[in-house]
């Protein structure tokens, strides 16, 4: 008995709702008058290389360091002179000695002689974080012209103003 009571009570609900009001939909064309894009806008951290360059002063010749022909001189004139210096069983220590101090000389006099530097760019890569603003296009603000109104929509698709688009009119009616 309840399924054909509530059944009823639908079927005349129903009959009646139909009764009271009253619903016409229309085609109709409007007029795109103007346009506006709708955007949104969003950062986000982005990993670049990023390349580094400096001008930096180097030397031009190494030669300094190499033992050479001038450094052999150098050894025995500082040998001969610690040889004369020395006396007795030392001769040979301070000869040795007066070598040594004789090749470090020239070789100290050929590196003072070449300091010749030339600027030179060098370049390292480094990674680094750059800030990008991503620009989104969301939709489209339309103003359409319809039945001597200006109407506004949100749309998905891009119009021209000019463009003449199709809309749906609803007219309801209902009692009271």
């Amino acid at each position: 008995m309840n399924k054909k009571y509530f059944l009823l009570l639908g079927f005349f609900l129903l009959l009646s709702s139909n009764s009271y009001s009253k619903t016409n939909l229309y085609q109709v064309t409007g007029t795109v008058s103007s346009v506006e894009v709708l955007k949104t806008y969003s950062e986000q951290r982005v990993p670049k290389n990023q390349k580094i360059c400096s001008i930096q002063r180097v030397p031009v010749n190494q030669n300094a360091q190499k033992f050479g022909a001038d450094n052999f001189i150098g050894a025995l004139i500082g040998g001969a002179i610690g040889n004369q210096l020395g006396s007795g069983g030392g001769k040979s220590g301070s000869t040795a000695l007066g070598a040594l101090i004789g090749s470090e000389v020239v070789r100290n006099e050929k590196a003072e002689a070449n300091q010749n530097y030339v600027e030179k760019e060098v370049c390292q890569i480094n990674r680094v974080m750059h800030t990008e603003t991503i620009e989104q296009v969301r939709g489209y603000k339309l103003d359409v012209e319809v039945d001597g109104d200006i109407i506004s929509f949100t749309s998905n698709r891009s119009y021209n103003p000019g463009d003449l688009i199709t809309l749906t009119k609803k007219i309801s009616y209902s009692l009271n």
